[in-house]
């Protein structure tokens, strides 16, 4: 009867539940596994594509002629281009400071184009404009008017995703759609990207099933590059989901984003486009797996059209997710209910057994081992619980700050941007480029939002400050903070890597510093360490941690 009850109880109470079944083929279940891998393996790719970029950074020397150091500027900013936003913009630059030197036209207005093509994508309109109405059309050669008109068709569809007058977006409309006929109309009819231009329109019209079949035969030709296949595979995916087959538009923004980390590039649209679909489908862990790695990689990249996609169904995947665990926290507490009362039976179990003269030395034995096990059982199980909560109260404190920040913020932004048209309407193009050329409004609200950050991780860790200073020798502790901040810039990034975040070129992003900076602080923080340097971290790691 006692085993009878405690099976009974270990199937009610202390079974997991089941993942819930994706209604996918085998075979896409198969891309999305390798979609996983590939997700686990990205420390390594990157390191190869950070290496390769190293190595073309190398042919930089002193003996390099102009041409030499533009084609190697030239090179980098096509590396960077989709991997690093920040970069991506310094070489392309570099490559205009070198074309002045030179004195070819050609060159500037190539530099002039990557300048303004990627402002564009970091929603920078006005400084991109700027740079596009410097180039003299008349002047410009040939083979750059595609990328002249591509770069137009980008500003005028980001001008219009991101107005909210319906005038204005309509006149932002018709430019883009001007400025993609006249890119359609320039490019050669082997060139892939007039497929690409000619899937949009017609996806546009409804009509994209029209293209599926070139996409495909140019897909699955081995003369198209990791990236082309990328690409390609997106639109197919697109085009799939426009005509509402959902298991093959997953099929195909699977295998798109495993050619973008594969790449590797940040700035991309199949991975979220793919956690929105399994969110749909159940599959909500993986959904917010890729929707939180691809929103860090779209702030990595700074591309502004990607962040507005990605916050518009963060929330929702976010929301869900968070009371999934909820439900399995609720199926945990049922589980130590029945571990209680299985406890209950074992006691009285072995009290029956005492009674047993005969078997009293056996029972005695036998019901300390399991008393044992039950210790560990539970303390395993308050160990699991402590980090659930922990890991609950700071999504949850980050959670509501970060809503209550981007409200603040759309706020802040809609009284920035009448200011400027205050400006504009009175202080004219020269009082409205001195007001954005100043820092003023930006530091600001980093310090604010720096502010926000320390009071937050202050809250949830309260003695952080005091600890870390235990774990440095005494005349290296942290006694004193400047200005009346509430962290330092050391003790920021050692919040940031208690918080999980150990990246340093994260980090260096979060806290507008450079990667080396970043590096030198951990380096000299683990060198004042009292434990030694090489477990600081991991201590860190374990402030306000239950035990």
């Amino acid at each position: 009867m006692l085993k009878r009850l405690i099976g009974i109880l270990l199937l009610a109470g202390m079974l997991p539940a089941c993942t819930p079944e994706m209604p996918y083929s085998h075979n896409v279940k198969q891309q999305i596994e390798e979609l996983d891998r590939t997700l686990a393996d990205r420390d390594r790719l990157e390191a190869i594509k950070n290496q390769y970029i190293d190595r073309i950074k190398a042919k930089i020397t002193p003996g390099c002629s102009e041409i030499q150091r533009y084609g190697i500027y030239d090179n980098l900013f096509d590396e960077y281009y989709q991997y690093n936003l920040d970069s991506a913009t310094f070489y392309a630059r570099e490559k205009l400071e070198v074309a002045y030197r030179i004195g070819t036209p050609a060159l500037k207005f190539d530099a002039m184009l990557d300048i303004a093509d990627r402002y564009v994508l970091s929603g920078m309109y006005v400084e991109a404009q700027e740079y596009l109405t410097k180039i003299d059309t008349t002047k410009l050669p040939y083979e750059l008017l595609p990328r002249y008109y591509h770069v137009y068709h980008a500003f005028y569809d980001g001008m219009a995703a991101n107005t909210g007058d319906p005038q204005l977006k309509a006149e932002y409309r018709r430019l883009k759609e001007h400025y993609q006929q006249r890119l359609y109309e320039k490019l050669g009819e082997d060139d892939i990207a007039r497929l690409y231009i000619r899937t949009d329109m017609l996806l546009a019209e409804g009509k994209a099933y029209q293209v599926l079949q070139q996409l495909m035969d140019r897909y699955e030709t081995s003369e198209a590059t990791r990236h082309e296949r990328a690409i390609l595979a997106y639109l197919i995916a697109t085009v799939h989901q426009q005509e509402g087959n959902t298991e093959e538009a997953v099929r195909y923004y699977t295998e798109s984003a495993i050619h973008d980390l594969k790449t590797p590039v940040h700035e991309y649209r199949s991975l979220y486009e793919l956690a929105s679909l399994l969110y749909k489908a159940g599959d909500l862990e993986r959904a917010y797996r890729y929707i939180t790695c691809a929103g860090n990689d779209a702030r990595t990249v700074n591309a502004l059209n990607n962040i507005q996609s990605i916050n518009r169904i963060l929330p929702i995947i976010s929301e869900s997710y968070n009371t999934q665990m909820a439900r399995k926290r609720s199926q945990l507490n049922r589980a130590l209910w029945g571990v209680s009362i299985l406890s209950l039976l074992l006691i009285a179990a072995a009290l029956v057994a005492l009674r047993d003269k005969r078997r009293a030395a056996a029972a005695e034995h036998r019901t300390r081992e399991i008393n044992e096990e039950l210790s560990r059982v539970n303390s395993r199980m308050q160990q699991y619980i402590g980090l659930l909560q922990e890991a609950n109260n700071i999504k949850e404190s980050y959670l509501g700050r970060y809503l209550d920040l981007c409200s603040e913020y759309i706020g802040r932004i809609e009284s920035y941007r009448s200011q400027l048209l205050h400006i504009a309407r009175d202080g004219g193009k020269a009082e409205l480029q001195k007001v954005l050329r100043s820092t003023t409004f930006i530091e600001a609200e980093l310090n604010e939002f720096y502010a926000k950050f320390d009071a937050t991780f202050l809250h949830l860790f309260p003695d952080f400050v005091a600890q870390f200073n235990e774990l440095l020798q005494p005349d290296k502790r942290i006694e004193n903070m400047p200005g009346g901040m509430l962290l330092t810039t050391e003790l920021r990034i050692f919040a940031l890597i208690r918080l999980g975040i150990s990246d340093s070129v994260k980090i260096a992003g979060f806290l507008r510093r450079s990667v080396s900076t970043v590096y030198n602080y951990r380096v000299k923080m683990r060198n004042a360490a009292l434990a030694g340097r090489d477990t600081f971290e991991k201590q860190v790691m374990n402030i306000g941690r239950l035990s």
